[in-house]
């Protein structure tokens, strides 16, 4: 059984992603920066969402209607530039500035990570259907006479292990279908089962793969978030109503700023989905190049020069 090389596949995927941004940016800026404008008009929106929802207003549902009609232009665009950034890390980069990523290899991609989401909901109505069932039983079983103390013991463990049980089949699955589902769709045109079949005995592998380009995105995006209206409020004495109106001006406050700076929330965006896509699709073009070819040197060495 092959393995995805770990350490070879993180110090690619950085070489790639800053040694070929201008590739990267070639292949995606025209749908990233579609996807900008609209995750500006949709920041504009929440907050006001936010703020008819903390006034009990009727019309909030007509705020969040456009939301809903904007996030599928979202979603497209979004995997416009999945694609494209995948077939540039496969060795296939653009050839003109202006170029469209709207064909079949961006719809067969869509439609995979749709039925990977699909998936992943079945099982988890399964899970929880599960933890209902462990939670009557449990609760029958708490009937007997037993002291206080081991019931407390007996239900505190029962939602531990639920919960790190639902952590671990949402990670399983999220990794086995969709870390190597981009390259498959693309470079074999099939979908989930590949993806599946060829992920077997990588998922930490690929989990710390993931880890490691995705960590340091989130860090920076939670840090700008934080710095223009500080952290949510926490306080153990506020009232429940009190803090629930309290998170509720935060998240309003955060919205309004994220939109009003947008001269910086946009280029601080776009440069995170810039290195977030040419890493993410080096990492998963690379680790698939390890898994399907014995000896072929993967595109794109670090340092290398493009065709």
């Amino acid at each position: 059984m092959k393995k995805i090389p770990v350490g070879a596949t993180i110090a690619h995927a950085y070489g790639f992603a800053f040694g070929h941004a201008l590739t990267v940016f070639k292949a995606i800026w025209l749908p990233l920066l579609a996807q900008l404008a609209l995750l500006l008009l949709l920041t504009r929106r929440m907050a006001l969402f936010q703020v008819a929802m903390q006034a009990h207003d009727p019309s909030a549902v007509n705020l969040f209607g456009p939301v809903l009609l904007l996030f599928p232009l979202v979603v497209i665009f979004f995997f416009a530039q999945f694609t494209a950034a995948t077939e540039a890390a496969l060795g296939h980069p653009p050839q003109a500035w202006l170029t469209f990523h709207f064909g079949k290899p961006m719809w067969r991609l869509t439609g995979s990570f749709i039925a990977a989401l699909a998936v992943i909901v079945v099982i988890y109505l399964l899970y929880f259907a599960a933890m209902y069932a462990l939670g009557a039983l449990a609760a029958a079983t708490l009937k007997t006479p037993i002291s206080a103390g081991t019931a407390r013991v007996v239900f505190v463990l029962t939602a531990a292990a639920a919960f790190l049980a639902g952590l671990g089949i949402m990670a399983l699955v999220m990794i086995r279908f969709m870390f190597l589902l981009a390259p498959v769709s693309i470079s074999e045109q099939k979908g989930l089962r590949r993806s599946w079949e060829l992920s077997r005995g990588n998922f930490w592998r690929a989990f710390w793969i993931t880890l490691a380009i995705v960590l340091p995105v989130v860090i920076i995006n939670y840090g700008y978030a934080f710095s223009l209206v500080g952290l949510p409020p926490l306080s153990a004495t506020m009232s429940k109503e009190a803090r629930e109106a309290a998170e509720m001006a935060w998240r309003v406050a955060q919205f309004n700023a994220l939109a009003d700076r947008w001269y910086v929330t946009l280029p601080v965006t776009g440069i995170l989905m810039l290195f977030q896509f040419g890493a993410g699709c080096a990492a998963q073009a690379f680790a698939y190049r390890a898994l399907t070819e014995s000896d072929a040197p993967p595109p794109f060495a670090c340092g290398g020069v493009l065709d």
